[in-house]
């Protein structure tokens, strides 16, 4: 037995939080969450009959009166149900379960943590919780489920290690039969690589993904929802773990990626890089870099270094997987766009530096001079702002916030130009054979496009902040240009040195 009544017992949740954030994201109630929620994103349910547990008040944000009832929700309105050490407390088990199953929508999951009737007192045994209904175990919560509905067991474990005495179960609401995945065998080699982050940040990680899949690892990426996308359908990994921006507090993701390393082979963790921490997260900065190692680190090639992180000796190189459908709707939407000449601009990236103020000069002229040539803009819809003026030009093909980002890198194929800040745009046309300009801000040329094809890098002049590392630490330190109000690095490249760069008689 791993329960000892004379030793005073944590909170349970914090036994089994770190297992949680996959099962998670989205509105989540924690159904008996007590003294404390497992994540702050949850809705704490409790009935508030014991006002304090370990001697601190009870303070839910919905109180109810009893666990069978969730009257006051909607059927499927949660993305998950978490209930920790209360299935057991209950009169009718099955009315308890049904009820929290009719709140959660289809895909979602039911995660349960309960003691196990072998680790912990049996009703009637000395020690045991006077308050408990039932003795439980795996099978029997398992023939409780049968009742329920249809689902998927993703997770069945017993946990019995240092102060747990629990199991722990994970069920995904299906529209079929029982099945039970979670006794699937488990890959012979493995590998858990971390890389939160923005469009490029993740195309950029594909150059990994690839050289970790040629080492004969099994691929799990943990990233953002929204981050996920444009490697949707790269070949190279086998499972996406998905978080929700924030869903994991930033102080407590050090601890969370402790207890998943040791689930793997090989933990790779690209958002702790040098370049990560010191200019995307300086709110968790796990130390300080001195200059030296500042300087030596952060004027070095960003894929290179991504490798050698993940200790891969293969040449870096991005890679982008269209669909055949996409390849299909590309095709198709690059005829309707029509003209002799296709030239994508990317309007903004996700940094105060990655708008380049000079767009409406740069457009005119290419207009002027090539007059069958079209101007798809990209962006999200937050990037309509910079298209305004251009409404009435019918060779402007205005597209912020229409395309899909999987679309817009489908389209880039499609493309005889590619201009824009260093995006996420930009890194997917990386080994493309289209020209492309790309205006750099934070990076430099070293940096970022050492081995790009076909490209013109354009660095700021007179500009003494470039690259963005001599900065402090925060981009809210960003410089701005006197003429334009913009970032200064992006104000100093100007109009004429693209012009030059494109060459319109050679591109033709």
């Amino acid at each position: 037995m791993v329960w000892k009544h004379s030793e005073v017992q944590e909170d349970e949740s914090s036994k089994i939080r770190w297992e949680l954030p996959q099962y998670t994201r989205g509105k989540v109630l924690d159904i008996g969450c007590g003294q404390s929620k497992a994540y702050p994103h949850f809705v704490g349910v409790d009935n508030c009959i014991d006002n304090k547990l370990f001697g601190s008040q009870v303070e839910p944000d919905v109180k109810i009166d009893s666990a069978d009832d969730l009257s006051q929700w909607k059927d499927e309105s949660h993305d998950a149900v978490y209930s920790s050490h209360l299935l057991e407390h209950m009169a009718d088990p099955v009315k308890a379960l049904r009820e929290w199953w009719r709140v959660i929508k289809f895909g979602g999951h039911l995660c349960l943590y309960l003691p196990d009737e072998s680790l912990y007192p049996k009703i009637g045994e000395f020690g045991a919780n006077p308050d408990h209904k039932h003795n439980l175990n795996q099978s029997k919560v398992i023939d409780w489920m049968r009742e329920v509905g249809s689902w998927e067991l993703l997770r069945n474990e017993l946990r019995s290690q240092d102060s747990e005495y629990s199991f722990f179960q994970v069920f995904r609401k299906a529209r079929t039969a029982q099945t039970f995945p979670c006794d699937d065998p488990k890959p012979v080699k493995t590998c858990g690589i971390v890389r939160y982050g923005a469009i490029g940040d993740l195309l950029q990680t594909s150059s990994v993904l690839a050289g970790l899949k040629r080492q004969g690892y099994h691929v799990t990426l943990y990233t953002t929802a929204k981050a996920h996308e444009p490697v949707l359908h790269d070949p190279n990994i086998d499972v996406f773990y998905l978080q929700d921006k924030d869903q994991v507090p930033n102080s407590w993701l050090g601890t969370f990626w402790a207890n998943e390393k040791p689930k793997f082979d090989k933990w790779v963790n690209l958002s702790e890089s040098v370049e990560g921490t010191f200019l995307t997260l300086p709110d968790r900065m796990s130390h300080q870099w001195p200059k030296s190692v500042k300087d030596k680190y952060l004027d070095a090639n960003y894929l290179e270094f991504m490798h050698a992180i993940a200790e891969i000796d293969d040449v870096p190189h991005v890679r982008h997987y269209a669909t055949e459908a996409e390849k299909v709707w590309a095709r198709n939407e690059r005829k309707k766009i029509g003209g002799d000449y296709l030239v994508m601009y990317v309007l903004s990236g996700s940094s105060v530096h990655k708008v380049w103020p000079h767009m409406d000069p740069f457009f005119a002229a290419m207009l002027l001079n090539k007059k069958r040539c079209r101007i798809v803009t990209v962006g999200d819809l937050s990037g309509q702002i910079l298209e305004q003026g251009w409404e009435k030009e019918p060779r402007v093909k205005r597209r912020a916030g229409k395309y899909t980002v999987r679309q817009t890198l489908a389209l880039l194929e499609q493309c005889d130009l590619v201009v824009g800040p260093e995006t996420g745009v930009m890194n997917a046309a990386s080994y493309m054979p289209m020209r492309k300009i790309v205006f750099l801000s934070h990076s430099s040329n070293n940096n970022l496009t050492r081995d790009w094809v076909n490209t013109v890098a354009l660095e700021p002049t007179n500009t003494p902040c470039f690259p963005c590392r001599k900065l402090i630490y925060a981009w809210d330190q960003c410089v701005q240009g006197p003429e334009t109000g913009m970032a200064l690095c992006a104000e100093n490249i100007k109009p004429d040195r693209v012009w030059q760069a494109i060459e319109f008689k050679k591109a033709a």
